[in-house]
């Protein structure tokens, strides 16, 4: 769907600010907060995938993450962008199985 309009009103959106975050730990940090992640996060890609991939994580039909400040990503992240990339794609399948929307906007 490249060209819609989508009324981010009627669900959580979620930002998560990426300015001055240079390494794979700050960005896990930032993820955590912006999130907002429960406690027990466990600062890894496999904790982010679980944590984004739990029913008890959306209680919105509806969540949009704004993931801001992304230009140079893949340059500042390298191959950590990509894996954090295949765990936002991989989520919005998955939401969209369990007949919710998901949503990432990389701005």
């Amino acid at each position: 769907m490249k060209n819609a309009v989508h009324d981010l009103r009627s669900g959580v959106t979620l930002r998560v600010e990426l300015k001055g975050v240079r390494s794979k730990k700050a960005l896990l940090e930032a993820l955590a907060v912006g999130l907002k992640l429960p406690k027990q996060f466990g600062h890894n890609w496999d904790a982010l995938a679980d944590c984004l991939m739990d029913a008890d994580w959306a209680k919105s039909d509806s969540t949009t993450v704004l993931v801001l400040d992304t230009s140079n990503a893949a340059t500042r992240f390298g191959e950590n962008w990509q894996t954090l990339l295949e765990i936002f794609d991989e989520s919005c399948v998955w939401w969209g199985e369990h007949d919710k929307t998901f949503r990432v906007v990389l701005v």
